[in-house]
């Protein structure tokens, strides 16, 4: 008899203990808490994706500019050699042809000003439109990565929602 008690109260037991255990989340099903937990952490997960991008931005962003300045100086001492290089080609023609002006010497430098200037800004533009492109770049590839998190975390809440909570779902 006390081991048909026995076996009784285990049978009791075992399935207060598996209905138990459904309530609480066993067999695919989640409590509402651990739902609201696994939601708290993907939004974590957003956040620190969306914070990684940020500085992967951020770095791009610093690269470029290192570039434009690097490119800058190089382009100014260039065209600050290039304007000596001028200077000296006049002064040395005015010395020998012994004329403290001439006009094809004037000419010359003129023109020779002229092309080193339009170098310049054509340089200077490039410079300004490879920043700005790189800029760019780091825009979109940080709003692609914002995206493609945002869309991961959604599929994540979608998953999640779509779990069962307690016994009666």
């Amino acid at each position: 008899m006390s081991a048909v008690i026995a076996a009784g109260t285990a049978a009791v037991v075992t399935i207060g203990s598996t209905v138990g255990s459904m309530v609480s989340g066993a067999f695919g099903a989640q409590t509402q808490g651990e739902a609201e937990e696994q939601k708290r952490l993907a939004k974590e997960v957003q956040q620190e994706k969306l914070g990684l991008l940020g500085e992967q931005k951020g770095l791009a962003l610093g690269a470029a500019e290192s570039q434009f300045m690097g490119g800058q100086r190089d382009v100014t001492m260039g065209t600050q050699t290039g304007m000596r290089g001028i200077q000296e080609f006049g002064a040395t023609a005015a010395s020998k042809s012994g004329l403290a002006t001439s006009g094809t010497i004037e000419q010359k430098v003129k023109t020779q000003t002229g092309d080193l200037m339009a170098k310049y800004k054509s340089d200077m533009t490039k410079l300004f439109e490879t920043r700005d492109l790189s800029r760019t770049q780091a825009d979109l590839s940080y709003r692609k990565g914002e995206m493609s998190a945002e869309d991961a975390y959604q599929n994540t809440l979608t998953d999640i929602e779509s779990q069962p909570t307690g016994i009666l779902e």
